[in-house]
């Protein structure tokens, strides 16, 4: 990481003066965040421009103990439209496009129907294009850095996340350590333990899907440090979901590697196998002496899952949002409504599941359109190679818990976008059989076989 920062220190110098001026001037934000994508554009720092939104993102998911930075809330819209703007003045140069927005494309078009029914149609309006946008935006920077920097662009990326996550350490320091903690477990840069659990999780699916199609980019050291970093944090914030989604995401690597039937068959045995632990889970975590870490005590209750998924339900069929939804922020709105009988209840928060969250928006109608495209575009990424099935799966379970892929500006559906671009592009994964520099890349985990050599002739 010393060799990043050396090399990027003029990146990091350029968050910081983000976060001065967010401090003691935040209205300035609101020209300086677009003003800067365009001067990072001008100087060809595309690297940069991403670093720079996924800090933005983190920064606006912050907790009350980072008031100051409330400005990156509502200022974030304004660099994903500046992004937007940019991918439309380059689109010649960055042709040809990334293809996965046009996979999701059904389901962006039947979300502006909904929006006639949301009690803040306006509003839900913004939802619904951010969400687009960052589906149109995110693959195409992706896919014109790769073409810049190649394989050290990913290198350059989880080098960024890990560095992200490193730097939350410092913050104790910096202020009363009790502010970075919830009920014991530590949150650091993130709202709550759960959201920064979420983060790493998904920069460990990162860093495994490169890591596996391009065993050499990273030392034998850098490895291990960046291993060690991501398990420390997933540790550290108590967050059984993303723990358990990181571990089902490593165990299930093996099984698709070997047959999509049998990860399939494998992770089938493991819900199974779950909801039987699942009646028993209090007493075999007592037994190993984890009901500290593990709040077994919240475990009878789902910590507060249960009530919210109840709620949804119950308001899914009251309000008619069963086949069509109410639009983007409905769902929010919907539990904005019933916040102190929730709170009573013993639940506090959103809808808790990514599921019920695009219900309520959309209804069934758009659930069924955005998991065909997901499911469509994990199948294309699942030709590229096995490690797109276990990333699937692993997802799939880690939304049931959570909300956030139903959410467009937080530091994790873009994370999401960035593995699916990898994985499901030809242009990237085709890459690892051509040489490069002299030499020819690793191939494990790329099916199919490889084109032949070229063939040299004699010189006359």
């Amino acid at each position: 990481m010393r060799s990043f920062l050396r090399e990027n220190s003029h990146t990091v110098g350029f968050l910081i003066l983000w976060m001065v001026v967010a401090r003691f001037a935040p209205i300035l934000m609101y020209g300086l965040l677009p003003l800067g994508v365009f001067l990072l554009r001008r100087v060809d720092k595309w690297q940069d421009i991403l670093f720079g939104f996924i800090m933005v993102l983190v920064m606006s998911d912050a907790g009350p103990e980072f008031g100051h930075m409330a400005v990156f809330k509502s200022a974030k819209a304004l660099y994903i439209l500046a992004l937007t703007l940019v991918l439309f003045v380059d689109q010649v140069r960055m042709a040809p496009m990334a293809r996965l927005f046009t996979i999701f494309l059904p389901f962006f078009v039947y979300a502006l129907f909904p929006i006639i029914r949301n009690e803040t149609p306006l509003i839900s309006a913004e939802k619904t294009l951010s969400y687009a946008l960052l589906f149109l935006v995110v693959p195409n920077i992706v896919l014109y850095n790769f073409r810049l920097y190649k394989w050290d662009f990913f290198k350059n990326l989880i080098w960024f996340l890990v560095f992200v996550l490193v730097s939350q350490l410092f913050l104790p320091y910096l202020g009363e350590r009790e502010l970075y903690y919830l009920g014991g477990r530590f949150r650091g840069w993130f709202g709550n333990p759960n959201g920064m659990a979420i983060f790493t999780y998904l920069t460990l699916v990162l860093f495994t899907v490169v890591n596996r199609l391009h065993p050499g980019l990273f030392s034998r050291w850098g490895s291990l440090f960046i291993h060690l970093v991501l398990f420390y944090f997933i540790i550290t914030c108590g967050a059984r979901t993303s723990l358990v989604a990181s571990l089902m995401f490593l165990v299930f690597i093996p099984f698709f590697r070997l047959s999509t039937a049998l990860g399939i068959i494998s992770f089938v045995a493991f819900v199974a196998v779950g909801e039987l632990m699942a009646s028993n889970l209090p007493y075999i975590i007592t037994t190993l002496g984890l009901e500290e870490y593990m709040r077994v005590d919240t475990i009878a209750t789902g910590s507060g899952r249960y009530i919210a998924w109840n709620y949804a339900w119950e308001q899914i069929n009251a309000r008619g949002d069963l086949l069509f939804g109410a639009g983007f922020e409905h769902e929010y709105n919907v539990f904005l409504e019933a916040w102190r009988y929730l709170s009573r209840q013993g639940h506090q928060g959103g809808v808790h599941n990514s599921y019920l969250a695009f219900w309520l928006n959309v209804g069934i109608v758009g659930l069924f359109l955005y998991f065909r495209s997901f499911t469509l575009i994990f199948i294309k990424a699942s030709k590229n190679t096995p490690l797109a099935l276990a990333v699937m799966f692993s997802v799939l379970f880690s939304i049931i818990y959570e909300s956030w892929l139903a959410g467009s500006l937080n530091p994790y559906t873009i994370l999401l976008l960035v593995i699916l671009t990898l994985m499901s592009e030809e242009e990237i994964i085709g890459s690892l059989g051509k040489p490069e520099g002299g030499d020819a890349e690793p191939v494990e985990e790329v099916q199919g076989p490889l084109p032949p050599p070229p063939l040299i002739l004699p010189a006359r």
